[in-house]
């Protein structure tokens, strides 16, 4: 019996994000060749931690190395759009965290840069294809069990990042929209198909962050931390290097649709104490669908005056997915089900989200 061959991976960034999520599940499902960050230290532990066969600060090593077939970009918000044309261009197929731009220039050189390389390319967040709750309610929707829909509300908020900084610098491409909104864009276009307009508003609630310096960030890449399977986002750890706060850190974004529907979707790091809202709520004539958190596995639908309660199985974690998915493509030569032009619209939404609130005209 033929053995087969592992998809070969090289992660670059190496942050929460990759040590948490993608660089465990690649060290699990396929075969981890490189890490990468221009942090080298990181780069370092990060292998070590995982298992990586070797470890780099310079993205080109990964970009050249005959050993590596897939790259996942984790690096912070400005330079998505630049590796992750570099990975089309070297043949890399590869899965790059959102947003996959932060212009329109850029976006259009990406999308540009896949298709004439032909790799497969996930734009992330993945989740809407591959949540059994959003493709349930998609089946709900398409079916006209709810009637024509009418308004789609999506809330996701924390209370922000402590690990670092350009999360909440506007020229690196930090704030809200790109980190949180984006969840609730995704689904609406997911849902809905692409929206005839947008509209935002946008800002600063806390005009200065603590975060976590960059050597106790390093530092906190170890076995020690991540000893339990659960996300290690610094518990116990008092951030304590202050940081200026020139992004968003407060927004909601609006969809406007042919037929009237409206999306508004909230993205904010002001949520300090939760309270009880849905994640998401969609409205039709006829019925309408919560979710009450998106991963539960629980929705339910209020038609004719009753409540169903709908259960499905627990969404897996849409980073799991979108590598799973990647391997997939890679070994059957499919095209990604999160097709290039569902992240293109959601990456303009966001682009054009951001142009909104800066022409905002307020009477």
């Amino acid at each position: 019996m033929e053995l087969v061959k592992k998809v070969r991976f090289g992660v670059i960034g190496c942050g929460n994000v990759a040590n948490n999520y993608y660089l465990p599940y690649i060290a699990e499902v396929a075969e981890l060749v490189v890490t990468c960050d221009k942090v080298l230290e990181r780069a370092k532990r990060s292998a070590e931690l995982w298992g990586a066969k070797r470890y780099c600060s310079d993205p080109e090593e990964v970009f050249s190395a005959d050993d590596v077939d897939a790259v996942v970009i984790t690096t912070s918000h400005k330079s998505h759009a630049e590796l992750a044309i570099r990975a089309a261009e070297a043949g890399k197929h590869f899965i790059v965290q959102k947003p996959a731009a932060i212009n329109m220039n850029d976006l259009e050189r990406l999308v540009s840069a896949v298709k004439k390389s032909g790799v497969k390319a996930i734009f992330e967040p993945s989740s809407p294809f591959f949540s059994p709750m959003v493709k349930k309610a998609k089946e709900l929707i398409d079916s006209s069990e709810i009637g024509e829909p009418c308004l789609f509300i999506s809330y996701v908020g924390h209370s922000g990042p402590k690990w670092s900084d350009w999360f909440f610098k506007k020229e690196e491409g930090g704030g809200v929209i790109y980190d949180l909104a984006v969840y609730g864009i995704a689904e609406s276009v997911y849902l809905f198909g692409k929206p005839k307009s947008v509209s935002a508003m946008g800002s600063i609630v806390l005009e200065k962050r603590l975060i976590l310096t960059p050597e106790e960030h390093t530092k906190t890449i170890a076995p020690e931390y991540y000893k339990e399977k659960r996300p290690m986002y610094y518990q116990g750890m008092e951030p304590t290097l202050p940081v200026e706060v020139t992004a968003y850190d407060n927004s909601i974004v609006t969809l406007c649709y042919e037929n009237g529907l409206i999306s508004v979707i909230y993205g904010n790091y002001v949520t300090f104490v939760r309270l009880e809202m849905p994640s998401l709520q969609i409205y039709g004539r006829k019925g309408s669908i919560v979710v009450p958190v998106r991963w539960t596995g629980e929705l339910k639908v209020v038609r004719d005056g009753k409540e169903e309660v709908i259960k499905t199985d627990r969404p897996r974690p849409y980073y799991e997915a979108s590598v799973d998915h990647l391997i997939e493509c890679i070994e059957k030569d499919m095209e990604p089900l999160p097709y290039i032009e569902w992240g293109k619209q959601i990456t303009e939404i966001m682009i054009k989200a951001h142009e909104a609130v800066a022409k905002a005209i307020t009477l």
